[in-house]
């Protein structure tokens, strides 16, 4: 018990001096970024981290464990391990294209609703940096991560243009490419900033039911593949339950082998197809 104790008040200690060290370093960075003057034109090199990105080397990861897998433990052909690798490999794509989309689609939803937010608070005479401040106050992340990131910026001085087309490279998306050129063109140009934005969150609402009515159209092609490919399975069981030793003979063979591997590989190949059908771009 005492072991326990001293390990735990260790990791709590190590934990708290991390944190501290990290806040230390925060401010120190924010301190000489206020008193280093920016000379002339020159810009910061600042590093951008999008908001969302696809992960291409997970799925093959998860590919090659899958085919190890069945290759070393479960003593399975060759051919079929990798053709298997290579459809977990394109499921694992379609598996991440499915967030990556999702979380784009979520902060989109939340941008047309926080352009209106924004659009009443300029109505009411408010400045662009309070309205964003209210913005962020209103909404939830990731949207509110985004707007808290792009008024930090316009506090500690940096130039509103290019505040605002780090928004853009943050959420490379169509929509953020609207909302931050509208900014940066009025911010140089001026106008009614109210009645842009009201029109950019119009644009954006349109592009997002064009969205939803395009993957509901699309829903009939998914689950006609996702059922043949199910059949297919579903007919293999059913032949291993039936004759276990025949089918079994059959995959150890040398064509057996090769046109389950061709089969599954069809099947990947299939798969994003379909997906990349169904996903057209707005």
């Amino acid at each position: 018990m005492t072991y326990i104790l001293t390990g735990s008040g260790l990791l709590l200690a190590i934990g708290a001096v991390a944190y501290y060290w990290r806040l230390a370093a925060i401010r120190e960075m924010l301190g000489k970024r206020l008193l280093t003057p920016a000379v002339g034109d020159q810009q910061r090199a600042v590093r951008v981290k999008p908001f969302a990105q696809r992960r291409f080397l997970l799925p093959i990861a998860l590919g090659l464990i899958v085919g190890l897998v069945f290759v070393g433990l479960f003593s399975w052909p060759v051919n079929i391990a990798v053709g298997l690798a290579f459809a977990f490999s394109l499921m694992g794509f379609e598996v991440d294209a499915w967030i990556y989309e999702t979380r784009l689609t979520k902060i989109e939803t939340q941008l047309a609703d926080s352009i209106d937010l924004l659009v009443a608070s300029l109505g009411a005479g408010s400045s662009l940096q309070a309205s964003l401040v209210q913005a962020a106050d209103y909404t939830e992340n990731p949207l509110k991560r985004e707007f808290s990131e792009l008024v930090a910026r316009l506090r500690l001085g940096d130039s509103p243009a290019d505040a605002f087309r780090l928004l853009e490279k943050r959420v490379p998306t169509e929509t953020f490419q609207l909302l931050s050129t509208s900014l940066v063109v009025n911010w140089q140009v001026g106008g009614g900033l109210a009645e842009t934005l009201a029109g950019v969150g119009k644009t954006i609402r349109d592009r997002l039911a064009i969205s939803r009515q395009i993957r509901t159209l699309s829903t009939q092609g998914r689950l006609t593949t996702i059922t043949v490919i199910s059949v297919v399975w579903f007919m293999a069981a059913m032949m291993w339950q039936s004759d276990e030793m025949r089918f079994v003979g059959f995959v150890n063979s040398q064509p057996g082998s090769w046109l389950m591997a061709a089969t599954l590989m069809l099947q990947g190949i299939g798969i994003a197809l379909v997906s990349k059908i169904s996903r057209p771009r707005i």
